[in-house]
């Protein structure tokens, strides 16, 4: 058995190319210009630093490389000194590497070592949009050293960085940043053959919980939450646009072909977009609207007093939007047994703030999803497949109206459904993609910065 190499340029081409990057750091023209002597005592000086030093002088290396160099140059500095593992113009850095890689626990730190040594740059990029695409070319260099980890015997330290390299690429660390680099750099939305995961820029809902990274440090999530934000006001914006446009002025298109038509934000058709906003938003079979509904539930004639007495309202609350052919089945009484058997030690306690947001967050569990060591989400499928996702989710906008620090809980649960199949084509699971775009409907409609009261009129 042999060891399994990355793609390499060759030590020829490694040469060449440093002619194309320039010292870094002051301090490096100890190695680079002085003495063999000096090189020798900078070098060796090394072995006897802690693992803590060693990673650090390489941030803070890569730190000022990012800061003061080309987007081509860092690439190509990435290039020679992880993937090739070529000669290096800052010696230090390279013999500071390679004495990690030689570290007895090297195969537990490198892999969140060299994500932080990733993330420098990606840090750096994100924030420059003629930087973005530059993201994709940086994770195809990381992917191409993909391949069996095989490593025999007493490998050199260059084995095992190759190693160590081809490890990261099929760790959890490389999926989040490959999930990173399509969200900023999202492509096609047609092509169904593409993974879910690359939809995940459209649902902002998701940011939070699919990109967060408590290891990366407040300004990376602060960039998400930045994102999140604008995503939210674009998507409320382009929804409210395109249906004025279609709503006010489809005469004076058909009149003036001149002017450019609004593209429909979703990627449902224009008649489900407009019936599935009419469901959340205008009356539903004569009922009253779901925030109506909301309303009632908590008005003092009917505001339950003691605990059992708030289920037996909530089950009668979820119950009344769904079809009578298939609630009386075994929806129902699921939902019932499930109910009484949440807390039944409060049951004569009186309906305050902490009892509500408990059940309404473990109603959510029971109809979407509970976690992600428990994914099972049979009551979800069952309900699609026998209401639709239009009334699915309308039932799911109904726990959250009622009760609105659920919210968030809800969005959880949908990140974990997402989550669970992001692997997988748009096109394999476009019941999903559908869910997904109504509870983006749901949010502008009831959550978001523009009125659409008038959708009735569609």
């Amino acid at each position: 058995m042999t060891e399994i190499t990355c793609i390499s340029k060759g030590a020829s081409q490694a040469r060449s190319s440093l002619s194309y990057l320039k010292l870094s750091n002051p301090n490096d023209q100890l190695i680079s210009n002085e003495g063999a002597s000096t090189t020798v005592n900078v070098l060796d000086s090394q072995r006897n630093c802690s693992t803590e030093q060693l990673e650090k002088r390489i941030y803070e290396h890569l730190l000022h490389c990012v800061r003061t160099e080309t987007a081509d140059q860092v690439l190509q500095r990435f290039q020679i000194l992880f993937v090739q593992s070529g000669p290096y113009p800052e010696a230090y850095v390279r013999t500071a590497l390679h004495e990690l890689v030689g570290n007895s626990d090297a195969k537990h730190n490198f892999l969140p070592f060299f994500n932080r040594c990733c993330f420098i740059v990606i840090n750096r990029w994100q924030m420059n949009p003629l930087y973005r695409e530059k993201i994709v070319q940086f994770v195809e260099m990381l992917h191409q050293c993909r391949g069996p980890s095989v490593i025999v015997g007493q490998p050199s330290r260059t084995g095992r960085l190759r190693f160590l390299i081809q490890e990261y690429v099929r760790s959890q660390y490389f999926q989040k940043i490959r999930q990173l680099s399509e969200f900023l750099n999202p492509k096609n939305d047609q092509d169904e053959r593409r993974p879910l995961s690359s939809l995940l820029y459209r649902y902002p809902y998701l940011y939070s919980h699919c990109l967060n990274n408590q290891e990366e440090g407040e300004d990376y999530n602060n960039m998400i939450a930045a994102a999140q934000q604008n995503a939210r006001k674009q998507f409320d914006s382009n929804l409210s646009n395109y249906l004025t446009h279609t709503l006010i002025r489809p005469q004076q298109i058909a009149e003036e072909k001149r002017i450019i038509p609004i593209d429909n934000p979703t990627l449902l058709s224009h008649k489900e977009l407009c019936s599935t906003l009419k469901h959340y938003i205008a009356k539903v079979d004569n009922r009253g609207t779901y925030k109506d509904m909301a309303h009632q539930f908590w008005t003092p004639g009917n505001k339950p007093q003691v605990y059992s007495q708030f289920k037996d309202a909530l089950h009668d609350y979820v119950t009344s939007s769904v079809p009578a052919k298939f609630g009386q089945c075994h929806f129902n009484r699921q939902l019932k047994i499930y109910l009484n058997n949440l807390y039944p030690e409060q049951d004569l306690a009186g309906v305050n703030d902490f009892l509500t947001v408990r059940t309404c967050n473990q109603l959510l569990n029971f109809m979407v999803v509970e976690s992600r060591q428990q994914p099972n989400h049979s009551i979800f499928m069952d309900l699609l497949n026998n209401l639709g996702s239009t009334v699915t989710v309308g039932l799911l906008l109904k726990v959250v109206l009622l009760c609105n620090k659920v919210k968030p809980h809800l969005e959880r649960r949908f990140s974990l459904l997402f989550q669970h199949y992001e692997a997988h084509t748009r096109g394999s699971v476009s019941w999903l993609v559908a869910c997904f775009e109504k509870l983006n409907l749901a949010w502008s409609a009831h959550y978001g910065t523009h009125n659409l009261s008038y959708v009735h009129l569609l």
